[in-house]
């Protein structure tokens, strides 16, 4: 006798960092041709389907650096981004957006941004299956940097003096997928560049699972996991190297069986706001 047991899961992990001494400050773009790339698939297919995207962004303030070592005030920032999904059977019917804009970004603005939304249906009993994964990655660093005056005001110069310190930041959030039956949508942002140093760093991911409601089917039917990442070092915020710092964290979440929902989002800001 089988017992049908509903997965119900829905987190919201929302880690908002705003540092007034010490942040990601990105980098405001080079004198390199900053593309805009954007690519769209829609298909609806019964049979098999591979597809793989990958994109990667790096971006220095100074255009390079000496021996392994930051310049004073160099920053640096790279975004991996991949995608791969197979069929080996069944139907599919999927709309995918990437949108990559490498110049620099206002807040609210991504230098990378995926959509997919993918529905599958198949019969187990004939051992098709979708597999699929989607990961975003975001590295900064950057030496200790003297205070743009410009953008200070009496409270926050107060806080931070003449300097803001040196910093090590690693953000992940990645899924991945074996199903039989349901829809599956995920989105992945980052912003690695910005207009100025008040722009921070901001990477999002989001997943959802539901049932296929056209198939008459109340479940998805799978496997579904999600890590999400958040590694940060931040130095004194003087012109030293001296380390004042550190902050981990990782979320990973596995469900397997008749999936009624399963949802999690996962958002994480870090920047220098002077105001």
């Amino acid at each position: 006798m089988n017992t049908k047991i509903p997965v119900l899961i829905s987190i919201c992990l929302v880690l908002l960092f705003i540092f007034p001494a010490s942040a990601d400050i990105l980098p405001n773009g080079t004198n390199t041709t900053n593309r805009q790339i954007p690519s769209e698939t829609y298909l609806e297919v019964i049979g098999s389907m591979s597809s793989h995207q990958e994109y990667q962004l790096e971006t220095s303030s100074h255009g390079g650096h000496e021996g392994g070592f930051l310049y004073d005030g160099e920053r640096v920032s790279s975004v991996v981004y991949k995608s791969d999904m197979a069929t080996n059977g069944g139907y599919l019917a999927q709309s995918k957006g990437l949108k990559i804009d490498e110049g620099p970004q206002q807040k609210g603005a991504f230098n990378v941004d995926s959509k997919i939304v993918s529905t599958y249906l198949t019969d187990p009993e004939i051992g098709s299956k979708m597999t699929a994964s989607d990961s975003l990655e975001m590295f900064n660093s950057g030496n200790y940097t003297k205070v743009n005056r410009s953008v200070r005001n009496p409270l926050v110069a107060e806080i931070i003096g003449d300097y803001v310190g040196g910093f090590n930041s690693y953000y992940k959030g990645a899924s991945a997928v074996d199903m039989t039956s349901g829809q599956i949508a995920t989105m992945a942002r980052a912003r690695s560049v910005g207009t100025d140093n008040t722009i921070p760093a901001e990477l999002r991911y989001l997943i959802g699972i539901h049932p296929d409601m056209s198939s008459g089917i109340p479940y998805a039917a799978g496997t579904a996991s999600t890590e999400f990442v958040m590694t940060n070092e931040e130095g004194a915020p003087t012109n030293t190297t001296d380390l004042a710092s550190t902050k981990k964290m990782n979320d990973k979440t596995t469900v397997d069986g008749q999936i009624f929902t399963f949802g999690k989002s996962f958002t994480v800001t870090s920047g220098l706001s002077p105001t």
